[in-house]
């Protein structure tokens, strides 16, 4: 028996466990293909809701301790945030 003849033999006689394979394999990839599509469109939804959220911020002001509250008004006098 020659190496193809046994391919197509085997392939003959296994064809309903290769089919479920095959259709479990194309079901996977569908369900995983549609998550990453569904994820990806809903971190643009939450993306553009935080920039909507934010309105016209810019920069923000980060500090491990307490500043001066004159502080804001000497930034809006500044050239640097502008």
């Amino acid at each position: 028996m020659s190496p193809l003849r046994y391919i197509t033999a085997s392939l003959w006689q296994f064809r309903r466990v290769h089919l479920a394979v095959a259709a479990g394999v194309a079901v996977a990839t569908a369900v995983i293909t549609g998550a990453l599509l569904v994820g990806d469109s809903v971190r643009g939804s939450l993306e553009a809701l935080m920039l909507d959220g934010l309105g016209r911020i810019d920069q923000a002001l980060i500090s491990d301790r307490f500043f001066r509250g004159e502080l804001a008004e000497e930034l809006q006098r500044s050239d640097a945030f502008r």
